[in-house]
């Protein structure tokens, strides 16, 4: 493992620790070399998952691209990053292992978590997801919300 720091071939590890999901292992490690300390994950690599989208095109699964979509849809919600993570790593979870998925499959993961946990989040996800045509049917989804959670 090459030091970030001056470039040193050899590091010793200082500390292995599993990550809260259990799919990745922390290491401290210090340079040989200069002594700086620094860390690194090691995660399972598994072979790369296509994404099915709407137009036929197939896409190679991003964490990123995913993350990020879900950042935009959380935003000024008062949504914590950790809960994301896990949302998303929920998702990668039943995905592992598969060659291809959609990105409706993947979508309506999303939603699901996010309409138990932030109805605003929900709307602005649900609204790019499936592209509303008119303003009517994106407050007929609002609506249909609403009663939904008011007979609970």
């Amino acid at each position: 493992m090459l030091c970030p720091f001056c470039g040193y071939e050899n590091s010793k590890v200082l500390e292995s620790r599993t990550t809260a999901e259990k799919s990745s292992i922390r290491r401290r490690r210090e340079c040989e070399n200069c002594q700086q300390r620094f860390t690194t994950y090691e995660k399972i690599e598994f072979s790369p998952i296509l994404v099915l989208k709407r137009n036929g095109s197939r896409e190679e699964y991003s964490r990123e691209k995913l993350f990020n979509s879900v950042i935009n849809a959380c935003s000024k919600c008062d949504i914590h990053v950790e809960i994301i993570d896990e949302i998303i790593n929920d998702i990668e979870s039943s995905i592992a292992g598969k060659r291809e998925v959609s990105s409706f499959y993947i979508g309506e993961r999303i939603l699901e978590a996010l309409k138990e946990l932030n109805q605003i989040a929900y709307i602005r996800y649900l609204s790019v997801f499936k592209r509303y045509k008119t303003l009517d049917d994106l407050l007929e989804e609002i609506q249909e919300l609403k009663e939904a959670t008011s007979t609970v």
